[in-house]
Parts: structure tokens; C-alpha cells; sequence
């Protein structure tokens, strides 16, 4: 199985997603991460000194190369799945998890990150909140395409917020859906209430031909 850790900056996709493959004894990997391994140069450099464009090319080109990789936990960078096609690569070659945020949440959150964060790093307060509610009306039906999407302030609220908590939270998760229940706090993504709700288009083994999403 390849998982996919879809959602904006700061939630989490990273410090859980290393979690759970450690957990599942699947490789882990973080396409940013990978990204600078595979060129040689820091994620923020890349942007700096070829721009955006440039960088989404060589995003997709490390994508294409891992997409489906077996037995793997596969974080996201935030806008991976916004640009070409990538959304569609990701849910074709595995299971798409979108750790969900509010805007309000990810913002308090990026306040404690945003020096690590180039885009971010000069907000802060009000102007951060803005940012990140402009930036989720775009991003948010496309996350929001995920197998499954995860509500993270739910499970914060029953106690589930560290890395590790979620991570076996999720794994207990898979394992249930799996076998065709929803467990709470994993709710259908918004784009498939209108499609076909079989055990077999649900399943977490993967995409099956001719169910549609």
C-alpha cells in the first residue's frame, strides 16, 4: 500500500507521517525532503534562485518517480497536489489522507514554525490568518479530494494530538476502514458523496477501475 499525507503547511504531514510508517514498518518518505537530495539544493534555494515554476517541474518530475512506491508513507509538500495534474497522479497510484485544519488552527500553528517557512516568515498575527484563509479557499476542494480526510481538531479534542497518538490512531483507522466501516472522526471526502459508496470502491487497497471520485 502507498499512503499519501496530503494538507497545508503545519499540519503535521511530516512528524506523523514518519510516525505511522515507523509503526507500519513502511518506508517513509517527504517529497521535500527528497526533492533537495535528488538536486542538491535547499527547497527555499530553489525558489529563490529558479522561482516557483521551476521548482513545481522538478516537484512533479520527483512525483512520477515515487508515485506508487510500495509499502511506503509518503508526505506532501503543501502545494503538491495543487498544481498539473498531481491531485490525480496521487489518488490513481494510492490512499490519500488530508490531515484537516481550520484556517484559524494552521495559522496559530505556523506562528511557531514560520521561521523554517520562507512564504510565511514575514507574517504574523492577523496578516498570517488572512494568508492562510486566502490561500485554503483555493487549496481546500483540492485536498478535499482525498480517500479519506482526517478532522485533527476532533481527534485533539479526545486527546489524540501527538505524533505518535495520531499515527496509531490512524493505522487503527486504515485497519477499520478496510473492512468497510468509517471509524469517527475520518470522514468521505466531499467529492465522492454523489459517486458510488461500494466496499470495493472504499477499500484502502486502492483504486479500483471504474469507481469513480
Amino acid at each position: 500500500m502507498t499512503l499519501y499525507l496530503v494538507g497545508y503547511m503545519s499540519a503535521g504531514k511530516s512528524t506523523v507521517g514518519r510516525a505511522l510508517a515507523e509503526l507500519l514498518g513502511y518506508e517513509f518518505v517527504d517529497t521535500d525532503i527528497y526533492i533537495e537530495s535528488r538536486f542538491r539544493q535547499r527547497v527555499s534555494d530553489l525558489f529563490r534562485l529558479h522561482g516557483e515554476e521551476y521548482f513545481r517541474q522538478k516537484e512533479r518530475m520527483i512525483l512520477e518517480e515515487i508515485a506508487g512506491l510500495p509499502d511506503a508513507v509518503i508526505a506532501t509538500g503543501g502545494g503538491l497536489p495543487i498544481y498539473h495534474d498531481n491531485m490525480d497522479l496521487l489518488l490513481e497510484s494510492g490512499t490519500v489522507l488530508y490531515l484537516r485544519y481550520s484556517s484559524e488552527e494552521l495559522a496559530q500553528r505556523l506562528e511557531l514554525t514560520k521561521r523554517t517557512r520562507p512564504s510565511v516568515a514575514h507574517l504574523t498575527g492577523e496578516a498570517l490568518r488572512q494568508h492562510v484563509e486566502e490561500a485554503m479557499r483555493l487549496r481546500e476542494p483540492i485536498y478535499s479530494r482525498a480517500h479519506q480526510i482526517i478532522d485533527m481538531e476532533a481527534l485533539a479534542t479526545r486527546g489524540i494530538s501527538s505524533e505518535a497518538k495520531i499515527a496509531h490512531w490512524i493505522a487503527q483507522a486504515l485497519r477499520v476502514r478496510s473492512e468497510g466501516s468509517i471509524p469517527p472522526y475520518v470522514t468521505e471526502a466531499e467529492s465522492r458523496k454523489q459517486h458510488s459508496d461500494s466496499p470495493l470502491c472504499n477499500s484502502l487497497k486502492g483504486h479500483k477501475k471504474g469507481c469513480r471520485t
